[in-house]
């Protein structure tokens, strides 16, 4: 989750015998855009994407995967910005590197 931290990214490639001067960073945003509604979205990361799966897998193990759906749904409804209530539009920034080798 550190790799959207700047300090942290020349610190790893640092670890690695690379100079920060080598090292430039740009911010960039993806739409994440799905054609159903939030909640349906929710369900396709819990399906398929890795990270999800495991957070749910956790949460089921303690009894919690019910709340994580609930909170997930109410973070995916907040960002979303489709003005359609059956369709997903939710922005993300993140950290482009770019290494000079």
């Amino acid at each position: 989750m550190t790799w959207g931290i700047e300090k942290n990214v020349i610190e790893r490639f640092a670890a690695a015998g690379v100079p920060a001067e080598k090292i430039s960073f740009a911010r960039d945003t993806f739409t994440f855009n799905f054609p159903g509604a939030p909640s349906a979205f929710v369900d396709e990361f819990r399906k398929y994407y890795g990270p999800t799966m495991n957070a749910f897998e956790a949460a089921e193990r303690g009894g919690r995967a019910a709340d994580l759906q609930r909170e997930l749904e109410a973070l995916f409804n907040s960002q979303n910005k489709s003005p359609r209530k059956d369709a997903t539009s939710i922005p993300a920034t993140f950290l482009r590197v770019t290494v000079a080798v």
